[in-house]
């Protein structure tokens, strides 16, 4: 099969690691593919992986010189498939992919939230898309509570390389503890998340507060980029806690450095299922998050983790304080998610999609 993969994203994030390890996971099976994205990391991975690319720049979801250029691309590839995977790509993608006679169009949908009922947004929902492959089933359960029919819906969730992670988990990486300044006792509860508003770190900032006064010996880490460290610096200093709550930036060694946190803390108030939290099952740290999005679908509360069901400080704090007083229950967690996160490996991922493709071209093959 003939696959062309459009994405927007120029920065490297969990929607670009997902494109690049579905591509990676597609061509074992002898599928050919084009990957068209902007110059960034994920064009550039995809290159050093042998991946045929073209760099493919837009600015907004009206950019026409971008529809024109992805036409071009597709006619010449003639794909079977085009699986727009970003926001963006989704409104540029659609009428290029159909001009240029491809006969199945899906789009990737990651986030947990409804869709717009803006005029553009039921504009950009009423293209010609054959399926919408939701990463989870909050996802789904999101886009059908907007109005997009079960029919265009499916369930494909992400997908980790299982062995990857664990190899890079057991890599050299240096100590966590010295990296940041840590005394040598110190005990790390740890995110791997962009700084980015969805992500909650706010949230995580005020129950830090609570945890720390309550445990002298505990340190917050946090590994990522995004938008909003400066807010997150100021408030950390108003808040007293600078000298508890650091901010690296995020390093390529992350998982090794992931195995080095007593507890794993996702705070987000959106999340279509977030791989962070796969890999922290995979490397044998257990989790504390809050029961958002598909969160629940990666982790079940108080069997391969603890769910905070109310976004409130004090409650997301007393369940970190739990943990961090349970080692038997962290273990617990720890043993029975390494053995559930195995339903997440990347080759379920790929599989499924191509199902749901093969489900496409049928159904399009009969109009």
């Amino acid at each position: 099969m003939r696959i062309a993969h459009l994405d927007t994203g120029r920065d490297w994030r969990g929607g670009q690691g997902q494109v690049l390890l579905l591509m990676r996971e597609l061509a074992r099976g002898g599928h050919e593919q084009r990957l068209l994205a902007p110059s960034g990391p994920l064009l550039d991975r995809a290159r050093a992986a042998g991946f045929e690319v073209h760099a493919w720049p837009s600015r907004g979801e009206l950019d026409l010189p971008a529809m024109a250029a992805a036409h071009g691309v597709l006619r010449r590839f003639g794909p079977s498939i085009a699986h727009l995977h970003s926001a963006h790509a989704h409104a540029l993608g659609v009428a290029p992919a159909r001009r240029a006679g491809v006969p199945g169009v899906v789009v990737a949908r990651r986030v947990d939230f409804r869709v717009r009922q803006n005029l553009f947004s039921r504009l950009k929902y009423a293209l010609p898309v054959d399926r919408y492959l939701c990463i989870s089933e909050g996802v789904r359960s999101a886009m059908r509570e907007s109005g997009v029919p079960e029919s265009r819906l499916a369930l494909v969730p992400s997908g980790i390389d299982l062995a990857s992670v664990r190899a890079a988990g057991a890599a050299a990486a240096p100590d966590l503890r010295t990296l940041c300044g840590l005394p040598a006792d110190a005990r790390i509860v740890g995110t791997v998340a962009s700084l980015a508003p969805h992500k909650n770190h706010a949230l995580l900032l005020e129950a830090a507060a609570i945890v720390c006064a309550a445990e002298p010996q505990v340190h917050f880490v946090w590994l990522g980029e995004g938008g909003e460290r400066a807010a997150l610096e100021a408030r950390r200093s108003a808040l007293g806690l600078a000298a508890r709550v650091h901010l690296p930036a995020l390093d390529e060694e992350a998982r090794a450095l992931m195995t080095q946190f007593e507890v794993f803390c996702l705070s987000s108030y959106l999340e279509g299922l977030c791989t962070s939290l796969l890999d922290a099952q995979a490397l044998g740290v257990p989790i504390v998050a809050t029961a958002v999005g598909g969160v629940p679908e990666v982790v079940a509360d108080g069997e391969t983790g603890a769910l905070v069901r109310t976004l409130e400080p004090q409650a997301l704090a007393a369940t970190l304080l739990a943990a961090l007083r349970d080692p038997a229950a962290r273990a617990r967690w720890a043993a029975q998610a390494g053995a559930s996160v195995e339903r997440f490996a990347i080759a379920r991922t790929a599989a499924r999609t191509l199902e749901e493709y093969a489900r496409v071209l049928t159904e399009r093959s009969r109009t």
